[in-house]
């Protein structure tokens, strides 16, 4: 039997038969019997082919075809060329039936590389379609090319045609099915790792959010016990003051009035040495030599007693600031000073460890403007969190001889440049002590709010992280720790004498 494009089962016949080597129960509905009215949709099918009858032959075939209640619509390239051009215009197509040899033995099989590769179209049903099996052999093209089928022309009858055009658009539905569907599940796969990044971002603000929450409240209780504190020592060193005061003040008078008394009583015996013997048994009794001899030095005692009372109110007075909430220029030393009185039971002699000897190697600081309740708020922390790690390490050394030390070195340092921005003068605390000191990893979390490795009830690891808070955010200052494990811990700060706009941007570089 002959095919649809006429072409014999005999190499020798080239005669084109058109309609006529059609079954007779395969109906062709011929071209002045096709509706005017075209469809709005239809099946586009890209013919290439150079032998215009193959056009022809096609269209009469196939122009009855249904699938799916849609027509198809044809549309011709007679070269690879063309129908380069036609594909980019019409990428909805969805069968390509292609010859192989055109302008060029391998124009067909080029064009395949091209849709596949170039135009990345993977879903259009690339039919070959060859008069010249011969030069083009099927197992070899179908190996090598993406193709979805092959066919000789010699064997494409109406029926076979049909049956071919009708397998390539099922399977082109199919595939846009398949296509669609991805497309969905990447777009619910994208939207869902668009939610899941949101709810991620969220979960990290609210955790943020939370730290920041109980950082806040933490340091509100602790500045409310700081400056209740602060108005306690005021107050009792304000009651203590009034008293100490009166005594200091009047003591220089009664050692006037007792040298007289003394004066006058060696002047009595000097004139008068055999009085009555009532007096001479009180002198006896009494031990008046002694006295006499005794009084200067207990009214020197009391002197020293007194001035040392006063020192010590004038600490508490010092120290109080701590509810202070103006900025003044104040001198560091003082600070440290009242700090280290108010800690001094602390530094004394225990059953376990010795005295802890604090060595002071103060430089020449001018004055800095500061927050200084604040500024004593973090040499509390620092000389308290020392003197624990003193005592941790004495409690190990089991008899063994330690002597507990604190250093606190003090200088001034001179103005940094960062980016060609100069930064004034600062000074330098240093706090050190020959304690238990701390590993890397502690070192790494020391200024984490609530972490802490003190036991239950001794610490609530805020100390550090308000330290550190106070110095950053109040004084442009940094705060900067080393330590080694059984060798003790450096605490080093540097601020500058003035805080600037300027100096708490760098600072916080």
């Amino acid at each position: 039997m002959d095919n649809i494009y006429g072409f014999s089962t005999q190499e020798s016949s080239q005669t084109m038969l058109l309609a006529e080597g059609f079954n007779s129960d395969e109906e062709l509905l011929f071209a002045d019997e096709v509706s005017e009215d075209a469809p709005t949709q239809s099946w586009k099918v890209l013919i290439v082919d150079d032998e215009a009858q193959v056009h022809t032959a096609t269209d009469i075939a196939l122009r009855k075809f249904v699938f799916q209640n849609t027509p198809l619509k044809f549309i011709s390239a007679y070269s690879a060329k063309e129908a380069t051009q036609l594909i980019q215009e019409h990428a909805d197509v969805a069968i390509i039936l292609l010859d192989v040899i055109m302008e060029t033995d391998d124009a067909g099989l080029n064009f395949v590389k091209y849709v596949r590769e170039v135009l990345d179209n993977q879903l259009v049903r690339i039919i070959l379609r060859t008069g010249q099996p011969g030069q083009v052999p099927e197992k070899s093209i179908i190996m090598n090319y993406d193709i979805n089928d092959y066919k000789t022309k010699t064997e494409l009858t109406t029926s076979k045609l049909y049956t071919t055009v009708l397998t390539a658009l099922r399977s082109f539905c199919l595939g846009q099915k398949l296509q669609s569907e991805i497309e969905r599940r990447q777009q619910v796969e994208k939207a869902l790792r668009i939610s899941e990044e949101k709810e991620r971002q969220k979960a990290l603000a609210l955790e943020h959010f939370v730290k920041d929450l109980q950082e806040i409240q933490l340091q509100l209780v602790q500045s409310e016990k700081m400056s209740s504190l602060g108005q306690l020592v005021a107050g009792v060193a304000h009651e203590i003051n009034n008293p100490v005061n009166f005594i200091y003040g009047n003591l220089s008078h009664a050692h006037d009035y007792i040298k007289e008394l003394i004066y006058v009583l060696n002047l009595y015996q000097r004139y008068y040495p055999q009085p009555e013997a009532e007096i001479i048994h009180e002198i006896e009794d009494g031990e008046l030599p002694f006295i006499i001899d005794d009084l200067p030095k207990l009214l020197s005692s009391m002197q020293l007693g007194i001035e040392r009372i006063r020192l010590i109110v004038e600490s508490l007075r010092n120290f109080s600031r701590l509810d202070e909430t103006e900025i003044k220029s104040v001198d560091i030393h003082e600070g440290i000073n009242s700090t280290l009185m108010i800690l001094q039971h602390r530094l004394k002699a225990k059953s376990d460890r010795p005295a802890i000897n604090v060595i002071k190697d103060y430089g020449m600081l001018p004055l800095v403007t500061c927050y200084a309740g604040q500024l004593n708020q973090v040499f509390m922390n620092l000389l308290a969190n020392a003197i624990d790690a003193l005592e941790e390490r004495g409690s190990r050394e089991n008899g063994t001889v330690f002597h507990p030390q604190v250093w606190i070195r003090t200088e001034v340092v001179p103005g940094n440049s960062y980016d060609n921005i100069s930064t004034a003068s600062g000074i330098r605390v240093t706090i050190s002590d020959n304690g238990i000191g701390m590993t890397e990893k502690v070192i790494s979390k020391l200024f984490t709010p609530f972490f802490t490795t003190k036991p239950i009830g001794k610490g609530t690891g805020m100390g550090l992280s308000i330290s550190r808070k106070i110095l950053l955010e109040k004084h442009c200052a940094q705060l900067q720790c080393f330590s080694t494990p059984e060798q003790g811990t450096q605490f080093i700060i540097e601020m500058p004498t003035l805080c600037t706009a300027t100096n708490f941007a760098v600072s916080m570089v």
